[in-house]
């Protein structure tokens, strides 16, 4: 990290390296990693030490988060129960840090001046509000100028929140800017905006504050919008208050006034707790599996010899197999054909060189390889639930608990967006999947997707800034990819870019409401995206499209969003389709940004000459007899 951390840069006299627009640039970094920690692994991780010391600054001040020392893991629904808190442990500061750290304590961790106030309960205990509240701080560091805890104030404006939260009550808070940003440098309202946020964000009340997720969309969308009105807090406790003898929090516990100078400037401030123990407690944290080259004669034992009865699926390229790898974890083996193909052995390497890198809870996870015998074996997680396409397609003998439900579906839909958006905008590289289609798309026991299938994916350096949008393309001699889920212009062209991907991921969403496939050569129409554009152009009923299976059991508002929202990601230009950004904030329930959309509709001409190559397709496989 060149560019060191942010304290560094921040806290120093005319700071001219961090102007408004790289500090900006660091808070939505900032807001993005703790969004995906909370959200988009398969566990949630909570940092417990958000601070400016903690984030560091790549070459393109970037911010990156560090120091996961007092980090819990909550598997994702028990987050909202309080966690047991492990000991802090003491670590050494500079003597410019002006920090009080908690230590000797079996309940708190993390640094004075960001801890959330209920941390020091007695009963408290860290979740994700937690870290939003110490993110909170940063933003008004950032904004300020000022550090959290500054001895060098007097009494009263020592704790920086306390000092901002006035002035907002006065009606004062752009009065709270950094004076070191030169006049002129940065809009007065958007340095307001910023200061509105971090108070959002560290309010007294943790069901008040907002979600990483929703902070992250603020802070990255385009659009701009009023934000929740503050409270007045005059009438709430001060974070901490000094006196003489003792330090009160903001939940009335008192601890000793036991303050250590030791260490110069930094204060460390020990909590009593009479009920905890002296001994410390073993910290166990989740295994993380390292993909590994796996043995033919261990994938020989897990698919029993490649026998169909462990056969899963036909995969992109290959066959997959289903078994147990080291008698514990259900993989999913997937053999590509043709191996003696060099174009496919480069495939495969990438494939493993991509899948090694990416986490995130609804991507598959690779956890092996084998070359041996001049195969191409790759070992996957094995979500049991099957593959999507078995649950929307298979009717035969399908007893009707299979069928999908409308909430599982939506969720389905929602879940798969999140993971695009990862992979398109908030990896370090930029990655085009090419390769979206509901065959890539396995189900965990509950239902939850994870796409895999990666062995089309071109990974994309991203622009100097690190930027989230990106419009990288990556031209190959012609289109790889699965007829029906191709859009119009990679067809043509072979050019990888994320409005494909895009259209894609639009033809899943039609699969998923509609329970029929993307391409079925005995129904007059052939192509799903010709049915869902026809019924479009007659302005028929969005319900129309929904599987009749269901029985009607379905929420109409729901369906028509998800309708108008296919219809647009499988616009035949793709400069009229929108990005995964606004698909995951349309799932959410923005409908004023798909009504905004309406007008993008095709007349029959446009839409025919610019799908020409696919109909022509459909006309060619229909002569053959093609089913």
């Amino acid at each position: 990290m060149p560019n060191r951390s942010l304290d560094r840069l921040l806290f120093v006299p005319a700071p001219t390296t961090l102007g408004w627009d790289r500090r900006r640039q660091i808070v939505a970094g900032l807001a993005t990693a703790l969004f995906y920690l909370h959200e988009q692994l398969d566990t949630q991780i909570i940092h417990r030490d958000v601070k400016a010391s903690n984030v560091m600054l790549d070459s393109g001040y970037n911010a990156r988060l560090g120091d996961f020392g007092l980090a819990r893991w909550i598997e994702h629904g028990e987050a909202d129960h309080p966690i047991k808190q492990q000991t802090a442990s003491i670590r050494s500061g500079s003597s410019s840090n002006y920090e009080f750290r908690i230590t000797d304590t079996s309940r708190i961790g993390g640094t004075i001046g960001y801890l959330p106030p209920e941390s020091f309960q007695r009963r408290g205990g860290a979740t994700a509000k937690s870290d939003v509240f110490s993110f909170g701080v940063v933003v008004l560091e950032v904004a300020t100028g000022r550090r959290a805890v500054d001895l060098a104030y007097s009494d009263d404006k020592i704790f920086m929140l306390d000092w901002v939260r006035r002035l907002a009550d006065d009606g004062e808070l752009l009065s709270a800017g950094d004076k070191q940003l030169p006049d002129g440098s940065y809009p007065l309202p958007e340095i307001g905006r910023l200061l509105h946020l971090g108070l959002l964000c560290s309010l007294h009340d943790p069901q008040s504050r907002p979600t990483m997720k929703w902070v992250m969309e603020i802070l990255v969308s385009d659009t701009v919008g009023d934000l929740p009105a503050l409270p007045s807090f005059h009438s709430q406790p001060l974070y901490i208050s000094l006196s003489s003898s003792s330090a009160t929090t903001t939940t009335g516990t008192v601890f000793s006034s036991n303050y250590l100078t030791a260490m110069g400037s930094t204060v460390f401030l020990t909590a009593n707790d009479e009920n905890s123990s002296s001994q410390r407690k073993a910290v166990l944290f989740p295994n993380v599996n390292t993909p590994r080259t796996i043995s033919y004669k261990e994938i020989v034992e897990i698919t029993n010899n490649f026998s169909e009865s462990r056969m899963v699926a036909e995969l992109d390229f290959g066959t997959g197999y289903h078994g147990l790898l080291d008698n514990r974890f259900h993989v999913l083996v997937k053999r590509l054909g043709m191996k003696t193909c060099p174009a496919l052995r480069l495939r495969f390497s990438d494939e493993l060189s991509n899948l090694g890198h990416l986490r995130h809870r609804h991507l598959v996870q690779l956890r092996g390889w084998c070359t041996e015998h001049g195969e191409m074996l790759v070992v996957y997680d094995y979500p049991s639930g099957g593959v999507l396409s078995r649950r929307l397609f298979y009717r035969h003998n399908s007893p009707a608990a299979a069928v999908l439900s409308w909430r599982q579906r939506y969720r389905i839909i929602k879940a798969l967006a999140s993971a695009v958006l990862y992979l398109h905008e908030e990896w370090d590289e930029q990655v085009i999947h090419r390769s979206i289609t509901s065959s890539s798309v396995f189900l965990d026991p509950d239902l939850s997707p994870r796409l895999g299938c990666f062995a089309l994916a071109e990974f994309l350096s991203r622009n100097e800034n690190g930027g989230p949008h990106v419009t990288s393309t990556v031209r190959s001699s012609s289109a790889r990819g699965i007829f029906g889920y191709m859009s119009p212009e990679y067809m043509e062209t072979g050019k990888a870019t994320a409005a494909a991907d895009v259209y894609s991921f639009g033809v899943v969403v039609l699969e998923i409401v509609s329970g029929r496939p993307a391409v079925d050569l005995r129904r007059p129409e052939a192509l799903l995206v010709r049915r869902s554009w026809g019924m479009e152009a007659r302005r028929r009923p969005a319900e129309e499209m929904a599987d009749e299976r269901m029985e009607g059991n379905f929420e109409r508002k729901e369906v028509e969003r998800m309708v108008r929202l296919a219809t647009a990601c499988t616009l035949s230009k793709a400069d009229r389709r929108p990005n995964m950004r606004q698909i995951v904030s349309i799932l959410d329930g923005n409908d004023e940004l798909l009504r905004m959309m309406g007008h993008k509709r095709e007349v029959k001409e446009e839409w025919e000459a610019n799908n020409a190559n696919a109909l022509a397709l459909v006309r060619r496989m229909k002569a053959l007899g093609i089913n």
